[in-house]
């Protein structure tokens, strides 16, 4: 069979982990110090990790988390809520979590 590609292709040996990761839009429904509760039209994988990013009272946030639990909604337009905790936030992103759920 002849080669088609345009550039040759090499096979990596290499312990490294890596990663694809994939965009989703969620929905916020709830969130704590421990972490967040998002609904989803696409169902996530039950110790998937991420970066979650959103602006919180209009200050900016990002946090990576872990997916904790993965249901189905119940609600007539269907998705799933993920329950996700953060793995680590910096002090700075602790303290605007902690002044939007003082409102």
């Amino acid at each position: 069979m002849e080669e088609r590609r345009r550039s040759r292709r090499v096979e990596v040996h290499s312990a490294e982990l890596t990663l694809l990761s994939l965009s989703t839009t969620v929905q916020v429904l709830d969130i704590s110090l421990a972490g967040v509760l998002l609904q989803s039209s696409r169902p996530v994988q039950a110790g998937a990790s991420g970066c979650l990013r959103l602006s919180l009272g209009g200050t900016p946030f990002s946090a990576d988390v872990t997916v904790k639990r993965v249901v189905p909604s119940g609600s007539l337009a269907g998705g799933y809520r993920l329950g996700v905790t953060f793995v680590v936030i910096s002090p700075e992103h602790r303290q605007v979590i902690e002044r939007f759920t003082s409102q």
